[in-house]
């Protein structure tokens, strides 16, 4: 008997529609894709559930654990209500249903859709189902941001979960108000700092006097917050307290619009410039005193202007790990003899801000790191060079064939030629940028801060995280690179 596996996909914009439309909800996709197959007498080896994830999000937990079993030869059959739940990403479409389910062994199956891998028809129907279904989802994501757009221009909070010190009002979503209970702590690392205590005085004390940080307060209380950098729980770090000191929506103005998405294919956040932050005065009520902010400011533009070289932020900040204590690994600057040129290090942010007395207290540099992320990348642009090729290929069958039309094969023709000169340019970039690096030998971290092709995108992108171990007797360290696909 077949195996089936069941994919169900729920987005945070259908969920806004199931007032008029409940045809797209979790449990209605299970009970019709349930009954299929009890219809054609196929075993449901497990049904796979992502609830308010969209098309084109590639970190799908129901996702990736049904691609995953499919891997492992657990299922011979994926069922969706139709193509859109599995995917609205072209990408995804062809580097799974037409390329990894075909060695894999694996059939896909879109009830609502007549999506078939097994039917003769279905290369044809792919292609203009995939078309549409990103153009929707690109549709609808600039409706979002318009929408968003706006509710900040009103000086309505739009965030899903309030700054430490606040909370969103139970009346009004849009609205924030003072959390009682983590307000005063706000109120102490403002007084601490510009009384002249430095960040990681104030975290000695902070830790000391047992207060959760932010990240552990938020789970105590119930959120569902979740920071991947957190590492330690409970533990107060040196970023932390200087993210709450240069955070001015504790004077009661709201500030919003500091990064957004890439793009509607990619979630990955990109910062926005300062100047271009949507600062609405006077929208809440505030924890600190206006004299209070000036004088932390003033003391904050202070280190600003004395660490301005230093404060480019890396691709792979906040990335890096150490293995032993989970905390970021931090940046250090040393100098040689002659204090005439600067190297620059990493080293467990545990150690370096007092946080904790880890015992990985040696520096690494970060030139390897550099090489491996560039390798990995240039594999993954091979494969999309490949997959391309074949998609192209089976085009001109299905033209032969006379399944597509003239017009509409030199349509797809021209976007996939397109595709594949941007590739190949880039594995170009970066098969030159690998060449210069080969015979590279300084240990100095100031490549990461500034080499033109892994920028913060990139490593977004490719970058779960790294851990850094401890250095054996040989000097030597066991570096993990954690890949984000």
């Amino acid at each position: 008997m077949q195996k089936a596996g069941i994919y169900c996909r729920l987005s945070i914009e259908d969920r806004d529609k199931m007032c008029s439309d409940d045809s797209r909800s979790i449990q209605n996709q299970k009970d019709m894709l349930c009954d299929y197959c009890v219809k054609h007498g196929w075993e449901i080896y497990d049904v796979y559930v992502d609830d308010g994830y969209s098309g084109v999000d590639r970190s799908r937990p129901g996702f990736n654990r049904m691609l995953s079993d499919c891997e492992n030869g657990k299922i011979d059959i994926v069922l969706c209500k139709d193509q859109s739940r599995f995917s609205r990403d072209i990408m995804v479409i062809e580097q799974y249903i037409n390329d990894k389910f075909l060695e894999w062994g694996v059939r896909f199956i879109g009830v609502a859709d007549n999506a078939d891998t097994e039917s003769e028809s279905y290369s044809t129907m792919r292609l203009f189902a995939s078309a549409y279904n990103e153009m929707y989802v690109k549709d609808i994501s600039s409706k979002i941001r318009r929408t968003l757009a706006f509710k900040r221009q009103q000086g309505q909070f739009v965030g899903s979960f309030a700054p430490y010190g606040y909370r969103i009002s139970a009346e009004d979503k849009h609205r924030l108000v003072i959390d009682e209970a983590a307000a005063p702590v706000v109120r102490m690392i403002f007084d601490m700092y510009v009384s002249g205590n430095g960040y990681r005085r104030i975290v000695q004390h902070l830790n000391s006097e047992g207060l959760a940080s932010p990240t552990e307060y938020k789970r105590q209380t119930g959120s569902k917050y979740v920071n991947s950098n957190a590492g330690t729980q409970g533990l107060w770090t040196q970023s932390t307290v200087a993210r709450i000191l240069a955070n001015e929506t504790y004077t009661g103005t709201l500030v919003q619009g500091k990064s957004h998405h890439i793009s509607y294919k990619n979630k990955k956040r990109k910062k926005v410039a300062k100047a271009d932050w949507v600062r609405i005065p006077d929208t809440h009520e505030a924890i600190i005193d206006a004299e209070t902010w000036t004088k932390a400011q003033q003391r904050l533009g202070g280190h600003a202007r004395a660490g301005k070289a230093s404060q480019e932020l890396s691709p792979l900040s906040g990335k890096v790990r150490c293995a032993l204590c989970g905390r970021p690994m931090k940046r250090n600057v040393y100098y040689n003899k002659a204090r005439t040129v600067r190297y620059y290090g990493l080293q467990c942010g545990s150690y370096k801000s007092g946080a904790m007395n880890c015992p990985n207290t040696a520096s690494i540099s970060g030139l390897q790191l550099e090489r491996e992320a560039l390798g990995k990348k240039l594999d993954l642009l091979k494969a999309q060079e490949k997959a391309a090729k074949e998609r192209l290929v089976k085009l001109y069958r299905d033209k032969l064939d006379g399944i597509i039309s003239e017009e509409d094969y030199l349509l797809f023709r021209r976007s996939m030629s397109d595709e594949e000169q941007a590739l190949s340019e880039e594995m170009a970039e970066i098969a030159h940028r690998r060449e210069m690096l080969k015979n590279q030998q300084e240990p100095d971290i100031r490549e990461l801060v500034r080499f033109d092709k892994l920028d913060r995108i990139t490593a977004d992108e490719f970058i779960d995280f790294i851990e850094i171990g401890a250095a054996d007797e040989n000097g030597e360290r066991r570096v993990v690179v954690h890949w984000g696909v």
